[in-house]
């Protein structure tokens, strides 16, 4: 079963960088219901804690970013949460949706960045949870793919460019 998760996650991260995007997020009036994402059951990598979306949206605001070690955007979007960290109160929640890197490395990264937010490993269950909302543009870390939720509701930024602390604090209606 691992290995058939894990072809599911690579498929789904290939499809994504394969198909065109026009850079925003497929959320139209048919889309399914957020309910399932802000309820999932999460891990962070770093402290072994549990806990949902829609748990930390209860108590402030949460930016949650799809990303990858790898990609120098995400590094460059989390850097800009870091300073948005300094002008507001919110969550900050960073999904690894690279079905070849591991817990550990995650963990590891947000360290030695200095990272003092939430990471999650996703599983498959939560790419298709986030696929079947936004498309598989949500798979593609480069493009920023990046959420708030207040208010129990779930909205995609525009997907394709890195957010200033500014604009993300705008975005959150925290500042």
């Amino acid at each position: 079963m691992p290995r058939l998760a894990a072809a599911g996650l690579a498929l789904a991260f290939l499809l994504a960088a394969c198909t065109p995007s026009t850079g925003t997020p497929s959320d139209g009036g048919d889309a399914p219901d957020a309910g399932p994402l802000l309820a999932y059951e999460l891990t962070d990598v770093r402290s072994g804690e549990t806990f949902t979306l829609a748990e930390l949206s209860a108590d402030q605001p949460v930016i949650v970013e799809t990303m990858a070690i790898w990609c120098t955007t995400c590094l460059s979007q989390q850097r800009e949460v870091v300073k948005a960290h300094e002008l507001a109160d919110f969550h900050s929640v960073g999904i690894n949706v690279d079905p070849n890197e591991v817990a550990a490395d995650l963990a590891d990264y947000a360290e030695r960045q200095g990272f003092d937010w939430r990471f999650v490993k996703a599983d498959a269950e939560l790419v298709k949870l986030l696929t079947d909302r936004y498309g598989f543009g949500v798979t593609n870390p480069p493009s920023t793919p990046t959420f708030v939720i207040s208010d129990g509701q779930v909205r995609a930024l525009e997907f394709g460019r890195v957010r200033s602390a500014e604009e993300l604090v705008a975005e959150l209606g925290a500042g």
